[in-house]
């Protein structure tokens, strides 16, 4: 009976510990928190996603929300989209990452952002690093299409 109640009170203390220990910080940066631009829109009124990846979803098939953090820097503008069609179970969602140069967008990188994260560009502009469900991801910087 001691060695059982030993046995669960060891797996508490490691399932709370170790995913303590796995969660990563992402490095100083460039800190891009989206925030609610706009709602239920068929074509992304910065340009940054194309019509084909707005597609109406849910019960009510509506189409997605985007939410944008925009910095500006010597080396353009960059602006961090975030739609909130097709997230994951968890709550990751995809996300474009562009820059803004002499009106040109150039989208930079794609991957999934967690639900109310935050994503960090490095300061010599060649990574991101995104918070997600499983903790933070490293993704690589540079023209995706």
């Amino acid at each position: 009976m001691r060695f059982a109640q030993l046995s669960v009170a060891a797996a508490l203390v490691i399932s709370c510990v170790f995913p303590a220990l796995a969660q990563q910080s992402a490095p100083p940066g460039y800190k891009l928190k989206p925030t609610l631009s706009y709602e239920n829109v068929s074509k992304d009124p910065d340009g940054i996603w194309p019509d084909d990846e707005l597609m109406p979803s849910g019960m009510r098939n509506e189409y997605p929300d985007i939410s944008t953090a925009r910095i500006s820097l010597p080396s353009g503008e960059w602006i961090l989209s975030v739609q909130n069609g097709g997230c994951s179970m968890q709550s990751d969602c995809p996300y474009i990452l562009a820059l803004k140069k002499n009106g040109q967008i150039t989208r930079m990188s794609r991957g999934y952002l967690g639900g109310n994260g935050t994503a960090t560009l490095s300061m010599d502009y060649s990574k991101l690093f995104v918070d997600t469900f499983s903790g933070v991801e490293t993704q690589p910087v540079g023209p995706t299409e």
